[in-house]
């Protein structure tokens, strides 16, 4: 099984905007700088056994509401490399701002192949 790593600069794909929380299990591998950046932003960290029933219940995920744990799998590469390519070659630094516009773009991708 493969596992995911999870380091502080793709933690927003991981964090659930409802409940401000990270859901791990076995599957998942947390670095110590991602646990240092949810330190910093008052993000709890809740191990659970599958967090893909947690994301089926609506608490996980990507925080694209319309993303589920599949479609998130499938296409979190794709939503990772727009997201590096916006901070590196264009300067966008803010968070918030790239998860926004790598979910954007990674949807208009899809929408037109």
């Amino acid at each position: 099984m493969k596992k995911k790593l999870i380091e502080a600069g793709n933690i927003d794909c991981f964090i659930s905007p409802e409940s401000h929380t990270l859901y791990v299990d076995s599957s998942m591998i947390l670095t110590p700088g991602a646990k240092d950046e949810l330190r910093k932003r008052k993000i709890s960290i809740t191990r659970v056994e599958d967090s893909a029933a947690v994301a089926a219940e609506g608490k996980g995920g990507c925080g694209n509401p319309a993303c589920t744990k599949e479609v998130c799998d499938e296409c979190e590469g794709l939503v990772m490399g727009i997201a590096v390519l916006l901070k590196e070659e264009y300067g966008i630094t803010d968070l918030s701002k790239l998860k926004d516009l790598s979910f954007s773009i990674a949807e208009a991708v899809k929408a037109n192949i």
